[in-house]
């Protein structure tokens, strides 16, 4: 990630709009960010982080505590951040969560924190919108981007204010998760948890097979697999023996229910022989009834040799008797039409009478229709005379109106005129009191800054008391410090020389002196303090005299600050008092005060101004509209004149064609009333003249029709009276010639088709159930021959007894079967269950191998990742250690510690530090503050140039360090920035945070931070 440009606005203590454009830095881009404390050095490093990740490098404020106080409301808090990585560009823009004038109305709202992330073109134009407004997805879009969070950007991207130790000093895991994103090693990550899954996952099911193996063994309610077999022996051996008793028992129930069967079946015979002679009673009971059937179907069929005569007969009279009633029927009717024919005749001798009315009504139609077109013609000049006078209506109203807005014009015309005089005497004074009140604006102002730097002021005075005494006892602690240091370093020496005294031998030469003399050898009277007794004390002298030197600059620069505020509330007050005299020396309060009392004065002549001007133009609108109502006042009565002549024309029309019509038929609506009667009248006539025709007609072919009708019938009842007479002839010959004595007789013998059919069926199975009944009877008393019927309760018994003894059986040989079923089903599943236990305890011994290896449970407890990452890491370490050697003149050396920690603590990734001076190796927290920081810088830059040499890594093109430079001594601070220059042939960017005035002399390529009571500003110092 390489920064190309830097915008903030409102940011921190910069108040207004900075930006900020590092391709200025050109081939150099060693460049130093400069500025007194609190001016915000440390800020542009917060506006990036917060930029990329919305937090800021120290993460102790939040986006929504970095707005400027300084700042005008109307101005939004934003940053800006444009960044080129792997060819391609960025850039991202975050508003925080704040408070911003409405847009409409006083007062404030909260404007929600968003943020947006463009691909930019190559002519730096938005190409592409990856993000629009969310703020979750724009850090989780940058995360992605990078290949790594917020505190891992603040740990290898940036050394932020007093954490630079803290990459040096993490521990394993930490480091961890670091290195991983870095190095893209979350695949080993993966293999590990999906070998640990895996691993854990077949542990589960070899338990599962064990707890089903002991559940089956519970079920069967056995203890082991041995007691399993011995059981499974003896249900065997009792299942034969019992199912051969079940066997026997199950033959002597077959055999008593074949001797039950063959007694059943007997009695069934005895039985079915009782039936076919109880059959042969009903059958002997039934014969009489069935003679006489016999009879009634004989005279049945005698009768029916007679029944066609008969039929005809009958058919004959009916014939007969129809065709003598219709004739009847039709003279009555004919008798009817010859009536009505003589009534319709007579009417129909009214026809010419009623003929002449129709033409007399026709001719009077022919009149009223010729009086239409005059009527209509009557009506349209009504019309136009109603027409004339509305007309001459409206115009006489329109004049009136015209004349009243005239005279009302007029009138708002001359009182306009008075109010406008009066308003222009009252508003002579606003041009004076607006200068007046302008001047009093800036007084007050002046005033207001004056008690905001006097504020200012009271706090800085109290901050330099309590700078003071801080410093004092800074100043003690330092000098105990200074003192306990010296002694415990003098004593170290006087040890050292003692040390070497014992080693002194008579006749060798001194290794010091080199004299073979020893007259006064040294020895020590107190216990030899040790080399990190030394460095300890010498740790916290340094620690307490940086300290003390911090809070002298600070004292100094609030000092400072003092004298600055008080020269400048002295300036101001001299310019308020040249102003207002001795009115300067009011209050705050009474001068607001004042100047709201001239501003409500302004206010209300200004108001009155505009009144004077709205008043002013609306005379100018009433005096352009005077001129409109006057012509149009004029027109009005022009055309009241012309209406009121077409008005009197309109009338001399209508009466002259009034006079030429009746007065009767002078109304349209009773002229067409008259026609329409008229023709109702006429056509009234004509149907009457149309219904009378047609009855006439209608009657005379009714009575016509029936006289031929009625021949017809005469001629019909001679005809059937002729045939009836033959038919009634031969009927009685027939009847002569049968059995039957009469009519009567002859009728009752007739039977209906169905009881004759039912009688034919009783008699033809009377027949046969009487032949089959006879055969049936003698077939059984043949087959019976001389049995007896047998007693069937003895079999009963036997089968009881059998089928009893037989459920005993087949009870004890199922329980003992079932049993023997459960034990050999669980054997089954047991020995299957062990074949799938064999095969996951096979596939576990490679698994779980593989999974505590790669989890780091076995040796020294380090994981395929963090093993992976130690290899990485002694890469990195190698190229920090020759930086770190450089910077400390080859007295330290950065190693990875291989011992095991204790516990289950992870291991494997913890630095120690190899100390050149004492050949001892420690702890990296031992470090003093200076060394601390040679040691991350050296770590960072390391871990830089290892992480852009392996492919696909994430670059590291940029370093920020804040602050650090000031624990270095003079050689070991150039040493680090020759280290630092060096990096510029890689075209690595390296932005140094300090206040320290050598890296001014070194580094000439700089942003100033110049502070100020407006808010600060950047200041470019290019290279030269």
């Amino acid at each position: 990630m390489h920064p190309l440009t830097l915008q903030m606005c409102a940011f921190g203590p910069f108040a207004a709009e900075e930006n900020i454009d590092f391709s200025r830095l050109g081939d150099k881009p060693l460049f130093l960010i400069n500025g007194p404390t609190g001016s915000g050095k440390t800020t542009l490093l917060d506006a990036i982080c917060f930029a990329l990740y919305g937090k800021t490098t120290g993460d102790e404020r939040e986006g929504v505590q970095m707005r400027s106080d300084l700042a005008q409301p109307s101005l939004l808090t934003e940053v800006t951040f444009t960044f080129e990585l792997t060819g391609k560009c960025y850039r991202i823009r975050r508003i925080p969560e704040q408070a911003r004038p409405k847009a409409r109305g006083d007062g404030f709202t909260q404007q929600s924190g968003e943020a947006q992330l463009w691909l930019l073109a190559d002519d730096g134009s938005p190409e592409k919108l990856i993000v629009s407004n969310k703020v979750t997805e724009a850090t989780r879009e940058v995360e992605q981007l990078l290949g790594m969070n917020a505190d891992q950007f603040r740990q290898v991207m940036v050394l932020p204010q007093g954490k630079f130790r803290q990459l040096l000093t993490a521990d394993s895991k930490d480091r961890e998760h670091i290195f991983s994103q870095l190095f893209q090693t979350q695949i080993y990550k993966r293999l590990e948890d999906e070998l640990k899954n895996r691993s854990a996952e077949v542990r589960r099911e070899v338990d599962s097979l064990n707890k089903q193996k002991i559940a089956l063994l519970g079920q069967a309610g056995l203890e082991s697999l041995e007691t399993l077999t011995e059981k499974l022996q003896h249900a065997s051996d009792d299942t034969q023996k019992l199912k051969q008793v079940y066997d026997h028992q199950l033959e002597e129930r077959v055999k008593a229910l074949r001797e039950q069967d063959q007694a059943v079946e007997l009695i069934s015979r005895f039985t079915q022989l009782d039936n076919l002679m109880a059959e042969q009673q009903v059958l002997a009971q039934q014969k009489d009834a069935i003679d006489q059937q016999s009879i009634q179907l004989q005279r049945h069929s005698e009768a029916q040799h007679i029944v066609p005569d008969f039929e005809r007969f009958e058919s004959s009279t009916a014939i007969h008797v129809q065709h003598t009633e219709r004739l009847k029927t039709e003279t009555e009717k004919l008798k009817l039409f010859e009536q009505s024919l003589q009534a319709i005749s007579i009417e129909h001798a009214q026809l010419p009478a009623l003929r002449q009315q129709l033409d007399a009504h026709k001719a009077q139609l022919q009149v009223l229709l010729g009086f239409q077109s005059r009527v209509q013609k009557l009506q349209s000049l009504k019309d136009n005379h109603a027409v004339a006078v509305n007309a001459s209506s409206k115009t006489e109203a329109a004049l009136a109106l015209s004349k009243q807005l005239h005279a009302a014009n007029q009138k708002s015309i001359d009182e306009t005129e008075q109010s406008i005089a009066q308003l222009r005497l009252s508003v002579q004074e606003s041009d004076g009191l607006s200068l007046t009140l302008q001047s009093y604006s800036q007084q007050l102002e002046k005033k207001k800054k004056i008690d905001q730097l006097q504020r200012q002021n009271n706090t800085l005075e109290t901050s330099l008391l309590t700078s003071g005494q801080k410093g004092a006892a800074l100043k003690a602690a330092a000098d105990e410090k200074e003192k306990a240091a010296n002694t415990i370093e003098r004593d170290w020496h006087l040890a050292q020389a003692a040390i070497l005294a014992m080693t002194l031998d008579d006749g060798a030469s001194c290794p010091v002196c080199g004299s073979m003399d020893h007259p006064s050898p040294a020895h020590s009277d107190v216990p030899p303090p040790t080399q990190a007794m030394v460095e300890q004390v010498r740790k916290q002298y340094q620690e307490a005299s940086d300290l003390l030197n911090t809070e002298r600059e600070n004292y100094r620069s609030i000092k400072t600050e003092i004298s600055r505020l008080s020269q400048e509330i002295s300036d101001i007050d001299k310019d308020l008092h040249q102003a207002l005299g001795d009115a300067s020396h009011s209050s705050l309060q009474e001068m607001q005060s004042h100047f709201s009392a001239l501003k409500k004065r302004l206010d209300n002549l200004q108001n009155q101004q505009g009144i004077l001007r709205k008043s002013e133009q609306a005379l100018n609108e009433l005096k352009k509209s005077q001129l409109p109502l006057s012509s149009s006042m004029d027109e009005t009565q022009s055309a009241w004149n012309a209406a009121s002549q077409l008005m009197a024309q309109e009338l001399k029309a209508y009466q002259i064609a009034e006079q030429e019509l009746p007065e009767a038929y002078r109304s349209l609506g009773v002229l067409e009333a008259a026609i329409t009667q008229q023709q109702g009248t006429m056509n009234s006539c004509e149907q009457q003249l149309n219904r009378l025709q047609t009855r006439y007609d209608t009657a005379k072919e009714q009575h016509d029709s029936a006289a031929a009708a009625l021949g017809v019938l005469q001629e019909n009842v001679g005809q059937s009276q002729q045939t009836l007479d033959a038919a009634k002839t031969q009927w009685q010959a027939s009847l002569l010639g049968s059995a039957f004595e009469g009519v009567k007789e002859f009728k009752e013998s007739l039977l209906d088709a169905a009881i004759k059919d039912s009688l034919v069926q009783r008699i033809d199975g009377y027949k046969k159930a009487l032949q089959h009944n006879l055969g049936a009877l003698q077939s059984q008393q043949q087959a019976l021959g001389e049995s007896a019927r047998p007693d069937l309760q003895p079999y009963l018994d036997k089968i009881a007894s059998a089928e009893e003894a037989l459920y005993a059986a087949e009870q004890q040989w199922r329980l003992v079967h079932d049993q023997l079923t459960l034990l050999q089903n669980t054997q089954q599943r047991i020995a299957t269950l062990n074949k799938e236990g064999s095969a996951l305890e096979a596939q576990y011994a490679v698994v779980g191998t593989l999974s505590d290896v790669a989890n780091g449970q076995t040796g020294n407890k380090v994981s395929l990742q963090r093993f992976v990452l130690s290899v990485l890491l002694d890469d990195v370490l190698i190229e920090a250690s020759h930086r770190l050697a450089l910077m400390s003149k080859g007295r330290y050396r950065l190693l990875r510690k291989e011992e095991r920690a204790k516990g289950n603590k992870a291991s494997g990734l913890d630095l120690e530090v190899e100390d050149a001076y004492s050949g001892r190796v420690r702890a990296v927290a031992t470090l003093s503050g200076g060394e601390s920081f040679m040691a991350a810088l050296a770590l960072a830059l390391g871990l830089s140039d290892v992480v852009q040499a392996y492919a696909g890594g994430i670059r590291l093109d940029t370093l920020f360090i804040d602050e650090g430079f000031g624990s270095l001594d003079p050689e070991s601070l150039d040493l680090a920035i020759r280290t630092l220059t060096d990096l510029q042939q890689s075209g690595r960017m390296i932005g140094i945070i300090s206040h320290v005035a050598e890296l001014k002399e070194q580094i000439p390529a700089r942003i100033d931070i110049k502070a100020s009571e407006l808010g600060s500003k950047i200041v470019w110092r290019d290279a030269g």
